[in-house]
């Protein structure tokens, strides 16, 4: 790709000419002026210069999108030469909720390396809604998204059943319950991760039935409501494989929740449903679809 584009990626993507200078080792003004020279060739402005940063203009943000995009098919284009020559090369981009950093994903990982060495990944972190939009937007390969939301042109392959529990420190006295309706928890501080994830969501569908509950903290981080529940400071919600190594330790204790919408939670596994997946994105969705199974 030009070093134009290169350069104008770097800079929208990061917010900022200086720090896109820093990732590039070049100095700020040389990525200013190949920008001004783009804005010239386009005939439009292409970023709004402030203080703290750069914000993209409409034509940026359509800039940005082509060169993501162009950038995507490119890899696909690498991607099947290399498979035609029957070479394992390639790369495999992935977004997914925080709890499947725990264990799931990382197992997963460790057992497609051994036997696909050459390929490279890139784990992005997000929550349900915006791991669903990066699926649709494709800007990534997989998506693993925790109770999303259907979405046309995104196609669910691969589900896990994962219950959604209160999670609480072993000393708390709910711990020893063998359940919980939410009434239970009137009264008792909350712990919970922001609108844009699935665990969120079951909750405030689920709210409006029991009502009178005290969300003491909001977070857009689940390793964030583990230390909520670890220091003792009250209940949150998740599902046992974001606080797998906690509970055997013996640290932390999930107690299931009486309510069909805790119960019947699922993560699952999406790709474009209008997009061919890279062999590897291919492998890696097969190798996705085999530990959910398990």
């Amino acid at each position: 790709m030009e070093t134009l584009y290169v350069y104008f990626a770097e800079a929208a993507r990061q917010g900022s000419i200086r720090k896109a200078a820093e990732r590039l080792n070049i100095s700020a003004s040389s990525v200013s002026r190949h920008i001004g020279r783009l804005e010239h060739t386009l005939g439009a402005p292409l970023i709004e210069r402030r203080t703290h940063g750069v914000k993209l203009t409409p034509a940026g943000d359509l800039l940005l999108r082509f060169i993501e995009d162009h950038s995507r098919e490119l890899a696909r284009l690498r991607s099947a030469i290399d498979e035609l020559k029957h070479l394992e090369r390639g790369h495999v981009s992935i977004y997914t909720v925080e709890g499947m950093l725990g264990s799931v994903l990382p197992q997963a990982l460790t057992r497609f390396s051994r036997s696909h060495p050459n390929l490279t990944y890139e784990v992005i972190v997000a929550g349900t809604d915006n791991v669903v939009r990066a699926v649709a937007d494709d800007r990534c390969d997989i998506g693993i998204a925790f109770e999303p939301q259907p979405v046309q042109g995104i196609a669910m392959v691969g589900r896990m059943s994962q219950p959604v529990l209160a999670v609480m420190t072993a000393r708390h006295t709910l711990a020893t319950r063998r359940s919980l309706a939410l009434a239970d928890l009137v009264g008792v501080p909350l712990g919970l991760p922001d609108k844009s994830f699935g665990i969120r969501q079951i909750f405030d569908r689920a709210l409006g039935q029991a009502g009178g509950l005290t969300v003491r903290m909001e977070t857009n981080s689940i390793d964030m409501t583990r230390q909520f529940a670890l220091a003792g400071m009250g209940v949150t919600f998740l599902p046992f494989f974001a606080f797998e190594r906690e509970a055997k330790a013996g640290e932390l204790v999930g107690v299931e929740i009486d309510d069909a919408g805790f119960a019947s939670a699922m993560a699952q596994l999406c790709i474009h449903a209008e997009r061919d997946l890279t062999f590897a994105a291919r492998q890696m969705l097969t190798a996705l679809q085999d530990s959910f199974a398990r």
